[in-house]
């Protein structure tokens, strides 16, 4: 088996780099960046070629491919791939909300991977909260949605990460404590909005994800969903505070009765009670491949059991990106470690 990881260099494509051989022990990997270049991971060296290779004539066909390049690159290579005859999952937005491809969070809608040769990867923050909403949707139906996102910087990427972790040392060492080192329009010590490409309406790029992806997702194409995305200081883990309205049927549910729900989903670690307690960006890192929700607790504006308060964390570089494409890849080609295979896949 030949698995293709384009985008080999950046954070994701590293975690990919990990979890593949734990999937899929003794396929060969074929690296591709921007350039040809050896990468160092994990103590061992990796051949990585530039990704023009694959437009050669002569590029060698594959069975699966996961690209992790940003939107202009995916358009001009995820057709290549097909073509090559590998099975895709691309993780940018390119391909996202397209009628044709199926857009999967493992433990959601697998079903739709089945017949595909393309499919989406959501976006960081979209893959853990619908693991949350979906068994709440199926049950009682989801009628109204809020979130509020706590963004890590390894989302922006490689490069601003290492910034913003330079500054930070920089910026904590100075000792003042109203922060007057820092930058104020730049990650480090500060808390900013999410703007990039924010349109008309005055919805960041993030947010119109967040609601579009998730109405795709959920099959629920009219759910009102309202986002307002920050990023945080904060290496690796989102971190989202969500209010939901369930539907009629849950009028009297209990919190005892929700967290029982959540606790038997798929990929979910459930923090029971509505403190929080172990809920937190950094334990993201502990429970990698999981969505960590927790701090359920009663919406005070109404007391009808409809109208609840929770929060969803989880790893953005593993379970918000590579888990979740190495589960999906594993309906097409069953994964030899479980922790790593979707639901009905089989080896």
């Amino acid at each position: 088996m030949r698995i293709c990881i384009l985008g080999a260099t950046g954070l994701v494509g590293r975690e990919l780099l990990d979890l593949a051989p734990r999937a899929w022990p003794g396929a060969e990997l074929a690296l591709f960046a921007s350039r040809d270049q050896a990468l160092d991971h994990d103590g061992r060296r990796y051949e990585v070629e530039a990704a023009c290779a694959l437009e050669a004539e002569q590029a060698a066909p594959g069975e699966l491919a996961f690209v992790a390049l940003d939107d202009a690159h995916s358009a001009r290579y995820v057709p290549r791939l097909l073509a090559l005859g590998y099975r895709v999952i691309d993780k940018s937005n390119t391909y996202r909300l397209d009628p044709a491809v199926p857009l999967v969070v493992a433990g959601v809608n697998d079903a739709a991977v089945a017949s595909a040769r393309l499919v989406a990867n959501p976006n960081c923050t979209t893959i853990p909260l619908a693991l949350a909403l979906a068994p709440l949707h199926r049950r009682f139906g989801v009628e109204e949605v809020t979130v509020s996102t706590y963004q890590a910087i390894s989302g922006a990427g490689l490069a601003p990460l290492d910034e913003f972790l330079q500054a930070s040392s920089a910026g904590y060492a100075a000792g003042d404590r109203l922060g007057a080192a820092f930058d104020p329009a730049a990650y480090a010590g500060n808390t900013v909005p999410h703007s990039g490409g924010t349109d008309d309406s005055g919805l960041s790029a993030e947010e119109r994800k967040l609601i579009f992806e998730s109405r795709k997702i959920l099959g629920a194409a009219a759910l009102p969903i309202a986002a307002q995305c920050a990023r945080v200081p904060v290496a690796v883990g989102h971190y989202e505070h969500v209010w939901l309205t369930l539907g009629a049927g849950a009028l009297g549910l209990t919190a005892a009765e929700i967290e029982a729900i959540l606790r038997g989903a798929a990929f979910v670690r459930l923090s029971a009670g509505a403190s929080g307690a172990g809920l937190s960006a950094r334990a993201c890192v502990e429970h990698r491949d999981e969505a960590l929700v927790g701090r359920l607790r009663a919406d005070p504006r109404d007391g009808g059991g409809r109208r609840w308060c929770l929060t969803v964390a989880a790893d953005n570089l593993r379970m918000g990106a590579a888990t979740n494409a190495v589960r999906v890849a594993s309906r097409w080609f069953p994964s030899w470690d479980p922790a790593l295979r979707g639901p009905g896949a089989s080896i």
